[in-house]
């Protein structure tokens, strides 16, 4: 377990510092120029959200069957081949931020404010919902009923709905037009994963499921 946790937190850190390293135009006069404040808080809230998401799952890392579930990998096994494709691709808005800058007029001081803010916002929103799910993963070794506290009070999906909203916001704060491009190539994937997850839950709780999803949205409280 501790070898799987050790990797994955390597591989995280190493993602990060590979994207913070994009921003960076090495062959420039001032090449820290593009790491400005509101790349720098981009990713420093994504640190914090990545270190805590894995220092929660922690738990989950003790048993295979929990594991899985805590990853989707039993209802979407190949869901996370096509992650590890976008968070590829993401690299490409980095890059554009500290070098390209293809689509300038994107790059607004108020937009980008907006996308810092929502970003914020969104990394404590991803820290309550990952909490909330470790101590329900640990206390429920074999669940027998859908997790319906914290944000899953409102919404059934507050991780996808997270990482939805968060690659809006790496395109407001990046101002680039391959980070809308991909912000719509996540939201077709993860509500795609959405949708084969709720067959797998309804499969595993019954009409529990049924009578949860009565009282709460999918992604966006109140509306969807």
């Amino acid at each position: 377990m501790r070898t799987m946790i050790w990797k994955t937190l390597a591989s995280s850190l190493a993602y990060l510092g590979i994207a913070a390293a994009c921003v960076i135009h090495w062959t420039a006069p001032n090449p820290w120029e593009r790491f400005d404040w509101f790349a720098a808080c981009y990713f420093g809230l994504r640190f914090v959200g990545s270190l805590h998401s894995i220092i929660s799952s922690i738990a989950a890392f003790r048993f295979g069957s929990l594991r899985r579930e805590w990853w989707a990998l039993n209802s979407d096994p190949t869901g996370p081949r096509w992650v590890v494709v976008l968070m590829g691709l993401d690299l490409i808005v980095f890059f554009d931020y500290g070098h390209w800058q293809v689509a300038t007029w994107l790059v607004r001081p108020a937009l980008q404010i907006l996308g810092v803010t929502l970003y914020f916002v969104i990394t404590f929103w991803q820290i309550w919902t990952d909490s909330c799910l470790a101590r329900y993963f640990d206390q429920n070794r074999q669940p027998l009923l859908p997790m319906n506290h914290g944000p899953y009070r409102y919404v059934r999906h507050p991780r996808y709905a997270a990482a939805i909203f968060g690659k809006v916001a790496m395109a407001l704060t990046f101002g680039s037009l391959f980070g809308w491009i991909l912000a719509i190539a996540w939201g077709a994937l993860l509500l795609k994963k959405i949708a084969v997850e709720e067959r797998h839950l309804r499969k595993l709780f019954g009409l529990q499921y049924d009578l949860y999803t009565r009282t709460t949205a999918k992604v966006i409280p109140g509306l969807y």
